[in-house]
């Protein structure tokens, strides 16, 4: 046996596999594993110390063991087609140093539980922070209406002016429907939120695992029971996650259109400072809103990840198959995409400037004919007539004061009753709750590594 040397967890050594083969079968996985090395060092740490419970290692060998392990958390890992994967890499690693105690730590476990863990870890760091930025930006947009609350806007249908609103209004409609999307957030982290180590390859083993102690040192709130109910989960979890990120690029990617087009000359009703866009290489004159066009962009990114990841997972008899390792890139990919999308968005909104003339000239006389048919109705006018009288008489419509029309509008909801207040409420309440469970989650990992 190659005792320290790049060997696949499988081989005999009798024939080396085709480099062909090495290149197409791990390849374009390497970075991803590369990205995924802390996670499966703590997943080790944790297996060891359980496999010295149950009687597999010694107290020496768990404390050898664990030093080596500690020591890989602090190094940066490269890999190449020759490891396969990181699994391969870190026990090579450990045979090299420790010999024959370096083979026993895969005891009881099959790559396919290792990198369940390893993903769940991942994902759960990573909603972590998208939970963290997305309320960031929810903040920021409800700071934004509570200070241009009343400053009037044209509201839109079809492209077109249609009634009077606000910029209250409309960063406030941000807002909620990012805490719309943090209850999707949470869902799928409640769902990462379940340890699958003991599944090995999805049909248990015959040993004495203490799946419970495993997950509670990895600080999973839970353990998935069924062991091929685990294996089977990859892949759907990882369409669900995507899922509720697309939730969340679709509500950000109508934003960074809004800004895109209410920024351009023909509106004016914001500003973007220049920091934030970009210009031409040709055309002194301009100034760019890239940045949000690419947001716009990646929301095809992130959505169509779901997509793929399930196109790979369905018509999958149970059990793993290696096509599941497709649904890895799209997965990491789309939990770093939305994240660095809302951290550029959350610090653009406070730094937006806003146009007050221009907003006011542009809502014009035609858009307050609602306001003017209900005041019909109000005097006893049934609303078809009062609406067809106005709509014989629009050119006759003047232009009232804009902040009465705005606070007229005192239905829950509308732009003369907000409830910024609640709103703000419910934010701070979320982020209060979101950082507890991230401090608790790396107290947990420190007492793994500190213990």
């Amino acid at each position: 046996m190659r005792v320290g040397l790049t060997m696949k967890l499988w081989e005999t050594g009798r024939e080396k596999t085709d480099v062909i083969v090495e290149r197409f079968t791990a390849q374009d996985d390497l970075p991803l594993d590369e990205a995924l090395a802390r996670y499966d060092v703590l997943g080790s740490l944790a297996h060891a110390a359980m496999l010295q419970k149950i009687g597999v290692l010694t107290a020496e060998e768990h404390c050898r063991l664990r030093g080596a392990l500690l020591e890989l958390l602090d190094q940066k890992l490269t890999l190449s087609v020759e490891d396969e994967d990181i699994h391969t890499k870190i026990e090579n690693l450990l045979v090299a140093r420790l010999g024959e105690l370096g083979q026993k730590l895969h005891t009881g476990r099959s790559r396919n539980d290792q990198v369940l863990a390893d993903l769940r870890l991942y994902a759960k760091e990573r909603l972590q922070e998208i939970a963290l930025e997305l309320l960031a930006l929810a903040e920021a947009l409800a700071e934004f209406a509570q200070k241009h609350e009343f400053v009037p806007m044209p509201g839109y249908t079809h492209t077109r002016r249609a009634m009077p609103a606000s910029v209250g209004l409309w960063a406030a409609a941000f807002s909620e429907s990012l805490l719309d999307d943090v209850k999707l957030v949470k869902a799928v982290y409640e769902l990462n939120d379940a340890s699958p180590l003991g599944a090995a390859a999805g049909y248990g083993v015959p040993l004495a695992l203490d799946r419970a102690l495993t997950a509670e040192l990895l600080g999973f709130k839970a353990v998935q029971r069924n062991a091929l109910a685990a294996m089977n989960s990859r892949g759907k979890l990882e369409f669900a996650t995507v899922s509720a990120l697309g939730s969340v690029m679709l509500t950000i990617g109508r934003l960074a259109d809004d800004l895109v087009w209410f920024s351009s000359e023909e509106f004016g009703f914001f500003e973007i400072p220049e920091r934030f866009c970009t210009g031409s290489s040709l055309m002194p004159n301009k100034t760019n809103p890239d940045l949000l066009e690419l947001i716009r962009a990646r929301v095809a990114r992130v959505v169509s990840a779901g997509g793929a990841v399930a196109l790979v997972v369905h018509g999958l008899t149970s059990g793993y198959h290696r096509d599941l390792q497709e649904t890895k890139e799209p997965f990491m990919k789309s939990l770093l995409t939305t994240r660095d999308c809302l951290a550029v968005l959350s610090r653009l909104i406070p730094e937006l400037r806003v146009n007050e003339a221009k907003l006011r000239a542009a809502c014009s006389a035609e858009i307050f004919a609602v306001d003017r048919v209900l005041e019909e109705v109000q005097r006893g006018v049934p609303f078809r007539k009062a609406y067809q009288n106005l709509k014989r008489e629009l050119s006759a419509l003047r232009v009232p004061n804009l902040k009465d029309a705005l606070k007229k509008r005192a239905h829950l909801g509308g732009p003369g009753n907000l409830q910024l207040d609640v709103l703000k409420s419910e934010i701070e309440r979320a982020h209060r709750e979101w950082r507890v469970e991230r401090e608790r989650y790396l107290k947990t990992l420190d007492r793994l590594i500190h213990q």
